[in-house]
């Protein structure tokens, strides 16, 4: 009955002999080990409101038009304005050169006041009003420079007002906002003016 006691105290020096043997032990206090958030392969965040420049020189290079002058941003207090030149690609009968700039802006009233001067700008310049339309979620005007017919126009402006969402709308082809970018834009009306001209 005495090898129980004795068996007891040769497994406890055992493991005190263990515990001294360096390396055995670890230090009580933790050490940062760096950590990297995986992705899925070819994932990308998607942009914030003010830094989609080269996400929409990206969207327009993919979808083949040429980029004339690729966008920029500038930033005016709580307002951004995009601007930027794209011709339309091969695929399309009537190619335009289209001047585009987009503003997002925070509030409604802002939004609706640059939307309106946009479209002063555009009466100013001569461009008489061809079609406009006003829906709960977005408005457009759109106007024809001089002798114009309604399929084809050589010089035409369209304008466009959308109220906030996680999508950003781009001038295309169509003449309407149709090109789509998924973007940080959930807190901005976004103003489109695309006033374009055919591509010699």
């Amino acid at each position: 009955m005495q090898i129980k006691p004795i068996t007891a105290i040769v497994v406890l020096l055992l493991v005190v002999v263990s515990l001294s043997i360096p390396g055995c032990t670890s230090p009580n206090t933790p050490t940062a080990t760096p950590t990297a958030t995986p992705t899925a392969q070819g994932a990308q965040a998607t942009p914030g409101a003010d830094n989609l420049a080269n996400a929409m020189t990206a969207y327009y290079k993919e979808q083949n038009y040429t980029v004339n002058t690729p966008l920029k941003m500038t930033k005016s207090g709580d307002t951004m304005t995009y601007t930027g030149v794209v011709t339309d690609g091969p695929k399309v009968l009537t190619p335009y050169k289209r001047n585009i700039t987009i503003v997002l802006t925070p509030t409604r009233t802002s939004a609706q006041t640059i939307y309106q001067t946009a479209i002063d700008t555009q009466k100013a310049n001569g461009y008489q009003e061809y079609q406009k339309t006003n829906y709960s979620s977005f408005s457009y005007w759109i106007g024809h420079l001089g002798a114009t017919s309604s399929s084809n126009p050589s010089n035409r402006v369209f304008d466009m007002l959308n109220e906030p969402s996680g999508m950003l709308k781009l001038p295309d082809s169509s003449g309407f906002g149709n090109g789509y970018l998924y973007a940080n834009t959930k807190d901005y009306f976004e103003v489109i003016t695309d006033i374009s001209t055919l591509a010699a």
